[in-house]
């Protein structure tokens, strides 16, 4: 058999069981960041949460969306 071949589908084997293994981990590190702003903008007074054009019902919202996250520390 060609070894081309054979590798060519062990790559893809492997890659296969890499997405597997760190796909759960980086949905927890994700659900983790997720929940982090959501506790930091949850803490804010409503007051700062106009300041930043934040309602309490859109912060879960703002917490699921990918950008920035640095940015509520």
């Amino acid at each position: 058999m060609n070894e081309k071949l054979l590798s060519g589908g062990f790559e893809l084997r492997l890659r296969k069981a890499v997405l597997l293994l760190f796909s759960p981990a980086r949905s927890l590190m994700l659900w983790r960041r997720r929940r982090s702003v959501e506790n930091r903008l949850g803490a804010l007074s409503d007051h700062m949460l106009k300041d930043i054009a934040v309602s309490r019902g859109e912060i879960p919202f703002v917490a699921s969306r990918d950008g920035d996250w640095n940015r509520f520390r």
